[in-house]
């Protein structure tokens, strides 16, 4: 036999699995996205008019992976704001989402009831609207005046 120093004996006793424990089990690799694909959706139709007055999601997003697996996904329609919300204006306030300005980009404020004046707001879709104003005057133009803003 040969003598053994005090720092040789955990050396050789390395990995000789002298405890109770289960061997660790390996992380497996989580396989990687090899493709994304979209499912169509049918136009709402006049079967479902509710369906036609609202945002109507039906699609799905598949995708593909590396262990030939594949996931799909039911996609949704969730607003992170609609217009007339309060939002941030990147300064540290908040603006009007939808909010009309004049050209000097001061608002637009609707004075139809006393003590309730609020800025006026798009509340279509795309936030454009028709807007009239009472004794609006404008060169060139008969009758009542619309304005697209």
């Amino acid at each position: 036999m040969l003598p053994l120093s005090g720092l040789a004996l955990p050396a050789l006793l390395t990995g000789c699995g002298g405890d109770d424990d289960p061997a660790a089990t390996p992380t497996p690799v989580a396989a990687a996205y090899t493709a994304a694909a979209f499912s169509t959706m049918a136009a709402p139709t006049l079967d479902n008019p509710a369906a036609m007055a609202t945002t109507t999601v039906g699609s799905t997003l598949s995708v593909s992976f590396s262990d030939g697996s594949s996931r799909n996904f039911k996609l949704a329609y969730r607003p992170f704001f609609v217009t007339g919300d309060q939002v941030p204006d990147g300064k540290g306030g908040t603006i009007l989402a939808g909010g009309y300005y004049d050209i000097n980009n001061q608002p637009i404020i609707d004075r139809s009831v006393a003590g309730k004046e609020r800025q006026f707001y798009s509340d279509c879709p795309d936030g454009s609207s028709l807007l009239t104003l009472k004794n609006a005057n404008v060169p060139g133009v008969k009758g009542n005046t619309v304005f697209a803003v």
